[in-house]
């Protein structure tokens, strides 16, 4: 099972949290036994890494998340949207294993399949924003 079948769970799991303020693990087991079956472990080891890398982590990822916003609140945005950038917000700053492009592709990609039609460019412009902070915290 590929990568993408993992972010696309973990979207899931960053949704539900975007709606209840926590990661539930028994969402995590009905997912994995009824749902993502087909997942291997791999797969799985990336859903638990990520969604700990952003537990762990929440108020960094979302205040650079608000920083890179133009115009919008964290508290006023689509929650499907909310979810996508918590997610590749944390794979940016905490995967090193995961490549910048990649992430942001296949956060576009969650973005056209979850969002609105404006949810593509919207979570483009802001990752882009989030790596270009990182890049400057980077040299700096």
């Amino acid at each position: 099972m590929s990568r993408r079948s993992a972010r696309d769970t973990a979207f899931r799991l960053f949704y539900e949290y975007s709606i209840n303020n926590e990661f539930n693990p028994a969402t995590m087991d009905v997912m994995r036994d009824c749902f993502d079956t087909g997942m291997n472990e791999n797969a799985w080891d990336y859903v638990r890494r990520i969604i700990g890398a952003y537990a762990g982590n929440s108020e960094k990822v979302d205040a650079l998340i608000k920083k890179n916003l133009k115009g919008w609140s964290i508290n006023h945005m689509q929650k499907v949207d909310l979810a996508i950038l918590r997610l590749g917000v944390s794979e940016i700053l905490f995967l090193d294993d995961i490549m910048t492009n990649i992430t942001i592709n296949e956060c576009v990609e969650l973005a056209k399949k979850y969002g609105s039609d404006d949810s593509p460019r919207f979570v483009n412009g802001v990752l882009a924003g989030v790596v270009s902070a990182k890049a400057g915290a980077d040299e700096g």
